[in-house]
């Protein structure tokens, strides 16, 4: 049997979810403050548009997020 949650317009199928290890954890956290950062270099001027893509798929490899599997 499959079950589906539904959240706003999000679908999740549950077998999908998994718990999150303090690796995951430290991803997400690692991730975000990364993302923090750099948003503030890009305003503040210290850094390109291109510059802060470029940065953003840099950080999203190097912290994998456990929200991203989901998503």
């Amino acid at each position: 049997m499959q079950v589906t949650v539904l959240t706003s317009d999000l679908k999740v199928d549950v077998k999908t979810l998994r718990r999150a290890t303090a690796e995951d954890l430290r991803n997400e956290f690692k991730f975000t403050r990364a993302k923090q950062i750099t948003g503030m270099m890009l305003s503040l001027g210290l850094i390109t548009d291109d510059e802060y893509r470029r940065i953003m798929a840099e950080n999203t490899s190097s912290f994998p997020t456990f929200l991203s599997a989901i998503l």
